[in-house]
């Protein structure tokens, strides 16, 4: 029961009586409002009514305004937006018994590429990732028009088609083969084929499609993918396995892309910075600089191999040549401010990083190190805003619970600075800072939990007070 009904013991429910004179203060209150209004609403009554050859045309054009001006809208969004998305599949019936419908199918293997999409470390500009089913239809009535037939036109005006991935899936023997072609996009016409292990393991023969399906239509956001899977293998820095994220960026550097090439030699020039070799990242840089001049993705990079060499003077001004290039990306605003943050210039740092959070919101790395920058401002409860947005799109990304545990310290809440610290330490057992943050955040609450007993336990005598206190009584 809610405490009203417990309030009223269970008994009758409760009535309301209203007396003449609250109705009467109603009808007072009213009265003014009804006399502004009503004559209006008769005189519009009669014309709607008398005239209905005046006021319907200019219903139907402003109903035709109120409904043209959304659609359009929605028009011009998908036409300007290129998307990847997986047409109907071809399922051998062996399959479709067992549950796997062609649009079940289909949706798993979209699943499989957006993850890869988001898990991408770098923001690399890519068709959105959509469902078949996601495109509303809309149809104009006693026309020939609906909403796809005119995206699809106009796209083909503009020449940004979406990307469709077709997959038909065989069987073969005891298996099963999907076969994977691309249509449009830089990498149109495109082929592979997975084959599944064994008929039983259905799950991993759907994210081997995905995987071969971003392979041949997104290969840089699949090398980057990569790229983040042999980082979170803890590899030392000079010992990471970089060699099938290599073999796609050759790959595309094989093609006929050049708008692609320019990311996969910024994919190659990541490796070397990961790497530690600088100098060899520089010249790299440099080199791909001179084929494509304007490419913000190569200056970060630049400015990266620059700023490891302590050239902070030439790297602060190639992270702004970047960051104000036409091409600039979030990721290019994220290094600038990751620059300055590093220079003891946070407050500008936080320019930066809100520039990249316009550009892409749900960027990681940008959450977090904003977080960090407002750490060290002093703006903890900004800062575990952003933290916390981090860590809950990648909770696997130990530094910002560590910058989470920083900004509770920083508040004076030891205690659930301490649970941060060992959630970064659990997720990151190699990460010294975490270890070194922890040991130290217990050793403060020791130190508290031992001053809090002192403060508590009643203070006891001396044993030679008592004596003293006697002595002087007798004298």
């Amino acid at each position: 029961m809610s405490s009203i009904e417990q309030q009223a013991g269970g008994s009758a429910p409760l009535r309301f009586k209203v007396s003449p004179g609250a109705i009467w203060l109603c009808v007072r209150a009213a009265a003014p409002v009804v006399a502004r209004w009503l004559p209006l609403g008769l005189r519009a009554t009669k014309w709607l009514a008398a005239s209905p050859a005046d006021w319907s045309g200019w219903l139907f054009h402003w109903a035709c305004i109120a409904f043209g001006i959304p659609f359009c809208y929605m028009v011009a969004t998908a036409v300007l937006t290129p998307q990847l998305f997986i047409p109907p599949i071809d399922a051998p019936q062996s399959l479709v018994k067992r549950g796997y419908s062609a649009p079940f199918l289909a949706q798993r293997i979209t699943s499989s590429m957006d993850e890869i999409g988001r898990q991408a470390t770098v923001s690399i500009p890519h068709e959105v990732i959509t469902g078949n089913d996601e495109q509303p239809e809309i149809q104009v009535p006693g026309q020939e028009l609906s909403y796809t037939s005119t995206v699809y036109f106009l796209k083909k005006v503009v020449k940004r088609p979406d990307v469709a991935v077709h997959v038909g899936i065989t069987e073969e023997g005891d298996s099963y083969v999907a076969h994977v072609q691309v249509e449009g996009g830089a990498f149109h016409n495109r082929q592979g084929t997975v084959k599944a292990a064994s008929r039983d393991d259905i799950d991993t023969f759907i994210r081997d499609i995905g995987t071969e399906a971003m392979r041949l239509a997104e290969p840089n956001m699949l090398a980057s993918y990569l790229f983040s899977s042999v980082e979170k293998g803890g590899c030392d820095r000079d010992k990471c396995d970089f060699r099938q994220v290599e073999s796609i960026y050759d790959d595309v550097l094989r093609l006929p892309v050049p708008e692609q090439a320019e990311w996969a030699l910024a994919g190659k020039g990541l490796i070397l910075l990961t790497k530690g070799y600088w100098k060899s990242a520089e010249e790299q840089s440099r080199q791909a600089l001179a084929m494509h001049a304007h490419s913000a993705v190569l200056r970060a990079n630049l400015a990266v191999a620059l700023e490891q060499q302590q050239k902070q003077d030439e790297a602060l001004k190639e992270y702004r040549a970047s960051a104000t290039s036409k091409s600039r990306t979030a990721e290019t605003l994220r290094l600038w401010g990751d620059a300055l943050l590093h220079a003891n210039r946070p407050e500008e740092a936080l320019k930066r990083f809100a520039e990249a959070a316009r550009m892409r919101p749900d960027f990681t790395d940008n959450l977090h190190d904003w977080g960090e920058a407002l750490v060290q401002l002093g703006r903890y409860d900004e800062a575990i805003d952003k933290l916390s947005r981090a860590a809950a799109l990648n909770p696997e990304l130990a530094p910002s619970y560590i910058e989470w545990g920083r900004a509770l310290e920083g508040k004076g809440d030891l205690r659930g600075a301490a649970y941060k610290y060992a959630q970064a330490a659990d997720l990151d057992p190699r990460n010294q800072s975490a270890r070194d943050s922890l040991a130290t955040v217990r050793a403060k609450e020791a130190g508290d939990a031992g001053k809090a007993t002192v403060r508590a336990r009643p203070p006891v005598p001396l044993p030679h007070e008592g004596i003293i206190s006697v002595s002087a009584d007798l004298e």
